[in-house]
């Protein structure tokens, strides 16, 4: 799976508020990245942010990134891919990449167990990049709904902890799709 992960895409809304929780959480999102070596994190806020929150949470971001890293370099028989980071206005990123597959993930979404068909077709048929959508605190703008080729809720009934939503949303699509991956690939 960690091969088909690096063609994901996280996009992700920053945790912002109290230093240390963003420093937090910025550490616990980065080390949830780079243990499944997704293809990049871009970290997405949706407007103006206060600048040393969002500095906090990048520095964290970079330091769970770069801790998880040095684990997996000793542990692992392969080369390990290093998460690449970026920042992009949320909207932008919607913008640039309306051609590829854009995938938001949130409680009003569909459950996965019921997207199967879809996941594969957008996943393994299409083999672009994976956009995924994961929100902070309010979650993922409405309008960025309609461009989505799928609104995903990986937990149903529950609203995920944001340190957990990465994870989860990962194991959630591996598990409805890794045995077509493994056929197909």
């Amino acid at each position: 799976m960690y091969k088909l992960f690096r063609r994901f895409s996280i996009i992700h809304e920053p945790y912002l508020g109290p230093l240390d929780a963003c420093r937090t959480m910025g550490i616990r999102i980065g080390r949830e990245a780079q243990t499944f070596e997704v293809g990049e994190l871009i970290i997405a806020p949706k407007g103006s942010v206060k600048a040393l929150e969002l500095k906090t949470f990048i520095e964290g971001v970079l330091e769970g990134i770069e801790t998880r890293y040095q684990v997996q370099v000793k542990a692992y028989g392969r080369d390990v891919h290093k998460v690449r980071v970026y920042v992009q206005d949320m909207y932008q990123v919607v913008r640039d990449r309306s051609n590829e597959v854009l995938i938001v993930l949130e409680p009003e979404g569909k459950p996965v167990s019921q997207c199967v068909d879809e996941l594969e077709e957008l996943i393994l048929r299409r083999r672009k990049r994976i956009n995924l959508f994961i929100g902070a605190r309010e979650g993922i703008p409405l309008g960025i709904y309609r461009f989505a080729n799928l609104v995903l809720d990986v937990a149903p009934g529950i609203t995920i902890a944001t340190d957990y939503a990465l994870s989860s949303a990962l194991i959630a699509i591996a598990t409805v799709i890794h045995d077509k991956f493994s056929e197909e690939w």
